[in-house]
């Protein structure tokens, strides 16, 4: 990769490979892409309200942050002053709280090596409004074969590996999903989390894994879970306190904590003053990405705001807390008198079951704001205005996964058309990890995709021309295969081909038994292979989370992988 500013965004794929990161821009070129947007965000001809606005977000996400984790990170919390804000670069990076996989987890590796390299404060945004979906782990185990099945030679009579999900306590028995900060941890039941933790334990076990990672530190995560109220903190400081005694540092603050200050209420009121040009740019730019995409999914990659006479969507949710069932709804706005706008959960008003009113007035915005963050009431960006004001009002440079630095592309759209400026530009990172399961060593050497194809290609050809699969050596074999090139080549006149037709029906039925010890080989063949593919896909999942990894293995992987990408070098790290 070029060591200058990238001026064309490739095609991302996350790498299939053991040990291989993807990082674009490469992450030696974090000096220039922090000078490239200090330019841009520093800019004399920027707006004031946005200079004003970035001001205020940075002093209250730090204050924020190091509120947050002054419970059980106070020595990294006072570490970072108010004096650090210009004096530092800030390097930002967002994902939900959930037990993700260790391509996820390399990004904050990765911000803190950028940090250690440019003498930068790295911050991760723990985005909690998000549905927590993840309540379940894939997990990989030893499988015994089925004694009954294997009495037939054409299935497996050795253990293999096989997956299955372990749910997570998280949740009561028939409590739906809600927002992450919503789950709350008094339904996180220790007696459930001893048996989830024991059979992950188990689980590894069978399948030749060292310690799994949360296994090992089952007394700190019941620590987090009973000293956090929700199951999103609780994972959160999990994982960052493991982090921190690896040396990995980055500030931690989840989202709903910059959502109660007022810079976000501030954000949202410029949204709101403004909604018809933010509606009407966010649908400009989501068309044109969609129609440069080829996108026809209505759902990709976000949905189209709506409106009608009275009201307007803008691209955030709104929902009210502390309820048996906190459901997220899309936001719609419509005015009112005396210079105000009426935020609620439905496009027509008077049908809402939640709603406020926020001042057009700045000098009214505050007090407003904490009034309804005292109400319980929600008011989240959704995705693409998460990190849109992450990246023009909080970061330096923000760290992107896959996924979000993919669909960014939108939102450097919607900041060119709607703020009118530059976007700032941002890296995306992701990285493959395996957990260390072994292959067979007998098909280690097979390449089994080849084998299935070349399988299925002589299976195709078994019922479509069998005669080919005839054996001349045997007597009975090569009578038919004589016979049938007698037939092919005594193709009756059209009109006089019913006898015929009956004749060769009768052969082709004779010369199919005749093959059936070949096609049944075949077949087992073929059975064996997909087995194999299937090894090898649960083998080569990186999918698997974090916690089942063996702790050092993960760090020591992860470390070298930050530092191999920082110096833009092929060496991942093996």
């Amino acid at each position: 990769m070029s060591h200058s500013v990238p001026q064309n965004r490739p095609s991302l794929k996350v790498p299939k490979e053991n040990n291989r990161f993807l990082c674009w821009p490469p992450a030696s070129d974090s000096k220039q892409l922090l000078q490239r947007n200090q330019v841009i965000l520093s800019h004399r001809a920027l707006p004031v309200w946005f200079r004003e606005l970035r001001t205020l977000a940075r002093t209250q996400a730090l204050t924020a942050s190091k509120s947050y984790m002054s419970s059980y990170a106070p020595a990294l919390a006072d570490f970072i002053s108010v004096s650090d804000l210009n004096a530092k670069h800030w390097i930002v990076g967002g994902h939900q709280p959930e037990l993700f996989h260790p391509g996820v987890w390399f990004k904050n590796f990765l911000m803190s090596e950028i940090g250690k390299q440019t003498d930068s404060i790295g911050m991760q945004v723990i985005v909690d409004h998000d549905v927590a979906r993840s309540d379940s782990l894939r997990v990989p185990y030893l499988q015994s074969p089925n004694p009954i099945r294997s009495i037939n030679a054409s299935h497996r009579t050795e253990s293999e590996l096989a997956q299955r999900s372990i749910t997570l306590p998280i949740r009561g028995e028939s409590q739906p999903r809600m927002p992450w900060h919503s789950t709350l941890t008094r339904y996180a039941d220790p007696e459930s989390w001893k048996r989830t933790l024991a059979n992950i334990e188990q689980s590894a076990t069978s399948c030749g894994l060292a310690e799994p990672l949360i296994h090992r530190h089952q007394e700190l995560l019941k620590n987090c879970i009973a000293s956090q109220k929700n199951i999103g903190d609780a994972f959160s400081e999990f994982r960052h306190r493991l982090e921190m005694s690896h040396g990995v540092f980055n500030l931690e603050v989840p989202l709903g904590y910059l959502c109660s200050d007022s810079a976000l209420g501030f954000f949202l009121q410029h949204c709101v003053r403004n909604a018809e040009s933010l509606w009407s740019s966010y649908n400009r730019c989501r068309d044109a990405y969609r129609a440069r995409h080829r996108i026809r999914n209505q759902g990709q990659p976000v949905l189209e705001l709506l409106r009608n006479q009275s009201s307007i969507e803008l691209p955030f949710w709104i929902y009210q807390e502390n309820q048996p069932v906190v459901e997220r709804k899309r936001m719609w706005a419509s005015s009112l008198p005396d210079n105000q706008m009426l935020l609620c959960d439905h496009a027509q008003p008077d049908q809402a079951t939640v709603s406020a009113i926020v001042p057009l007035a700045e000098e009214q915005l505050a007090e407003a704001w904490g009034k309804i963050a005292e109400r319980g009431i929600c008011i989240r960006p959704r995705a693409l205005m998460t990190t849109l004001y992450l990246r023009c009002f909080v970061a330096d440079l923000f760290v992107h996964g896959i996924g979000g630095g993919t669909y960014d592309e939108l939102t450097d759209d919607i900041i060119m058309a709607w703020i009118g400026i530059d976007p700032p530009i941002y890296l995306t990172s992701s990285a493959s990890l395996h957990l260390p399961l072994k292959v067979n060593q007998e098909s280690e050497a097979i390449e089994p995709t080849a084998s299935r194809n070349s399988i299925e290609r002589a299976l195709h050809l078994m019922r479509s021309v069998p005669e080919r699969y005839l054996d001349r050596a045997i007597d009975s074999q090569r009578i038919l295969a004589e016979a049938h090139s007698q037939k092919i080549a005594s193709i009756p006149e059209r009109g006089k081909k019913l006898a015929w037709h009956r004749e060769m029906a009768n052969l082709k039925q004779q010369i199919e038994i005749a093959i059936e010890p070949k096609k049944r080989t075949a077949l087992a063949k073929l059975e064996a292979t997909q087995r194999e593919l299937q090894q090898r896909k649960i083998v080569s999942s990186r999918e698997y989370s974090f916690v089942l990894f063996e702790e050092h293995d993960v760090v020591d992987r992860l470390s070298r992988l930050a530092n191999a990408a920082y110096r833009d070098t092929t060496d991942s790290g093996k």
